[in-house]
């Protein structure tokens, strides 16, 4: 499809790179974070000392390695991409290009799915169980889970839009490669097809390229927004801070409160009728 000096060949490998390891390590940690989630859920108390720093730093190593694996499997796609010459002993259309572009489609379908349906149904679960709390008077502490959780679903949200357009671009890649083989292996010269067919693989590949450095940005401006209390602790100590509300709380106008004790003052007069009128008897 192109050569090393042109660039058709950086565009489609940008692609080739971005459904590939770019969405399968996107997506492995979109799932690590949510059961990561759901963990904290079911065992709230042991979640910290089950997962250690440097147990979640070896998922992250694995979830880098399978991305890597995954990607090198479309090295004889990669190789056709840089010299279409060698498409028939490398890397043919129907035994080798089509596979793996079917297979990508699919894996961009079902990990986009798994995704998203893994997502709902665990914030589905923090909502029950903040409903349950909340019902039986005890601490709502799965609410601030909860909350939490909505905020990151800005990041499932934009990756399912993402991915979404990414996956139509690969649909319409894989007719478009079709075409271009016919091209090239047809018996008439198809100057103006094999032109076309070249600019749309080039102009799609383009726009998925560009739509996922724009899905990088957004995604790091969202962190910032949203988690900028962690990422700059010292922001959050120079906010000012609520003075305690002087009004008495409920149990204390509830609280009995202890009536002081009164004293009468000492009668030093008192006055007593007389028969001549009233006589007054001093203490």
């Amino acid at each position: 499809m192109a050569n090393r000096n042109s660039a058709s060949f950086a565009v489609l490998a940008l692609f080739l790179y971005v459904a590939t390891f770019g969405f399968v390590q996107l997506s492995l940690s979109h799932i690590l974070v949510i059961v990561l989630r759901q963990i904290s859920l079911l065992r709230p108390y042991g979640f910290e000392s089950a997962f250690s720093l440097r147990r979640l730093v070896a998922c992250l190593v694995v979830l880098w390695l399978l991305a890597i694996f995954y990607a090198a499997a479309f090295a004889p796609l990669t190789t056709v991409i840089l010299d279409p010459r060698k498409a028939a002993g490398v890397c043919s259309y129907f035994s080798c290009q089509r596979p793996l572009i079917i297979i990508a489609i699919v894996l961009l379908a079902f990990l986009m799915m798994t995704v998203l349906l893994f997502y709902v149904t665990v914030a589905y679960k923090l909502y029950a169980a903040s409903i349950q709390e909340r019902l039986h008077n005890e601490p709502n502490v799965t609410k601030k889970k909860l909350r939490h959780f909505i905020i990151f679903g800005g990041h499932i949200v934009l990756y399912t839009l993402i991915c979404s357009l990414l996956l139509a671009g690969a649909i319409i890649i894989q007719n478009n490669i079709w075409l271009f083989h016919k091209v090239v292996n047809s018996q008439n010269c198809l100057l103006v097809e094999y032109l076309n067919t070249m600019i749309r693989l080039e102009t799609i590949a383009g726009g998925a390229v560009l739509l996922w450095m724009v899905r990088i940005a957004a995604d790091v401006a969202l962190l910032w927004v949203t988690e900028y209390r962690r990422l700059l602790p010292w922001i959050s100590r120079n906010e000012p801070k609520m003075l305690p509300s002087s009004q008495h709380s409920r149990s204390d106008s509830l609280r009995w409160h202890r009536t002081p004790a009164t004293f009468n003052c000492p009668v030093y007069t008192l006055e007593r009728p007389t028969a001549s009128g009233t006589s007054r008897i001093e203490n």
